[in-house]
């Protein structure tokens, strides 16, 4: 398996352990958030899919995403299980058809990103690693906010 093969596994392994978390709760859950707590899972889930979409499908692949950041925090958006679970299905087979494509000596070719307000220059596997550690670090957060509901 090359680096690329490896870096979309690792990816795909993230997006389903998250998607079980998802999947234990209902719209009202998913809109809600645990106390203390900024965000509800939703709002969570809906981030890491635009982030998905910024980082690979645009810094990688090349596409205009138009992501719209502080939209996907936006609480006055409900969010619903089921549109949710489908974008994440959109995103992961997109996400396949981009690094499928994608050679591993490709991963050390020149990638722009723009990162709160400043250009980050990076190369295309640099922008996988960090679509992957985003998972990895809301995908705790998710798990918590889960208990922290109440939700088996």
């Amino acid at each position: 398996m090359g680096e690329t093969a490896r870096l979309a596994k690792h990816l795909d392994d993230l997006r389903r352990a998250v998607v079980e978390v998802v999947q234990a709760m209902d719209d009202a859950q998913l809109n809600t958030r645990p106390t203390g707590l900024a965000n509800s899972p939703g709002i969570l889930l809906r981030h890491l899919l635009g982030s998905e979409r910024y980082w690979v499908h645009q810094v990688v692949g090349g596409e205009d995403v138009r992501r719209d950041r502080e939209a996907e925090f936006d609480p006055s958006v409900p969010v619903r299980k089921e549109e949710l679970l489908r974008s994440v299905e959109e995103v992961a087979r997109r996400t396949h058809e981009i690094l499928d494509g994608l050679e591993d000596e490709r991963l050390q070719d020149a990638a722009e990103a723009r990162v709160g307000g400043r250009t980050l220059q990076l190369q295309k596997g640099d922008a996988i690693l960090r679509a992957v550690e985003h998972w990895a670090y809301h995908s705790g957060q998710l798990r918590l906010m889960r208990r922290l509901l109440g939700v088996g």
